[in-house]
């Protein structure tokens, strides 16, 4: 710090970047001839070392803004950060969102997809109902033409046995008719036949 107060003049000069500082004044009261007064206890002060700390107070200071921006600029980073991490919360709010209704659009899909096939399913068994009581019911209509014909056989076989027995009752009936007819004819004949005889024996 000796270079700052103009100490050690001999020292190498101060960093670069700093400006040159103005030549000294020249001695109080003094002309070109004052060289042979005594020199009193300032005639060696340097003043460029004050220049030079003013100059470094202002870097100083320029420091401090230095750090104010720096800590601007973190500020700024941080709620750029904060921004970010909103816009990454957002995102994955949209993508949870799209993922819900993804969900939603396929458990609607396949609750579409399970009511057709309930449908479907209602309808094959309809139709196989349907084709089931037709077979049912011509079954019956079956059952019923050869019960309608067994009975009309039975009754035309009824029948036919009736007029057999009335055949037989007449054949019979007439049999005996002309079975009594014909036993009548012969007692009368027998009887006409000994009643003559008789007459005979008589005379």
């Amino acid at each position: 710090m000796s270079w700052l107060f103009g100490l050690n003049k001999g020292q190498p000069e101060p960093p670069p970047g700093l400006p040159e500082p103005p030549p000294p004044p020249p001695p109080a009261g003094g002309s070109s001839g004052g060289g042979d007064k005594p020199k009193d206890k300032w005639s060696n002060f340097d003043p460029t070392g004050l220049e030079r700390a003013a100059q470094a107070a202002k870097e100083l200071d320029k420091s401090r803004h230095a750090k104010e921006a720096l800590e601007l600029a973190r500020m700024q980073e941080g709620t750029t950060q904060m921004e970010y991490q909103s816009k990454i919360k957002e995102y994955e709010a949209a993508v949870e969102q799209l993922k819900g209704d993804q969900i939603r659009i396929q458990a609607e899909e396949r609750r579409k997809t399970l009511n057709e096939e309930t449908k479907q399913h209602q309808a094959r068994a309809q139709y196989q109902d349907k084709l089931a009581r037709q077979r049912y019911e011509d079954q019956l209509r079956q059952q019923q033409l050869l019960n309608e014909e067994n009975l009309r056989k039975q009754e035309e076989s009824v029948q036919k046995q009736e007029a057999m027995r009335k055949v037989v009752h007449i054949s019979r009936t007439c049999s005996f008719c002309l079975q009594e007819k014909i036993s009548e004819d012969l007692r009368a004949t027998l009887n006409a036949f000994l009643y003559r005889t008789g007459e005979q024996s008589n005379k």
